[in-house]
């Protein structure tokens, strides 16, 4: 595989993990409602649609090979998105606090 199409795969790995993250918190919302019903689908369709999402655009980049330090990718980028959306919780508490 050329180099191009593997840091293409990689960086797309990486912002997949933010997403993904994104997504889950989203998800986060959905099970907390009252209906268990929702809860099943709501977590379905989000972790359905973000897998079929994920290998349809790596379709595009590589021909869907999924590698491992992708996945490593993706944890990366999961954590990443973790960091600093507890880096801005905790700024805008302190601008809420000089308020």
């Amino acid at each position: 595989m050329a180099l191009s199409i593997q840091i293409n795969s990689l960086l797309f790995s990486f912002v997949f993990g933010i997403f993904f993250s994104l997504f889950l918190n989203i998800n986060h919302k959905i099970i907390y409602n009252s209906k268990i019903i929702i809860k099943l689908i709501g977590t379905s369709l989000v972790i359905s649609i973000s897998i079929l999402m994920y290998f349809i655009i790596l379709l595009n980049i590589n021909n869907a090979t999924f590698h491992p330090y992708e996945l490593i990718m993706i944890i990366l980028g999961f954590i990443m998105e973790n960091i600093i959306q507890k880096y801005l919780k905790s700024k805008l508490m302190k601008r809420k606090h000089l308020f």
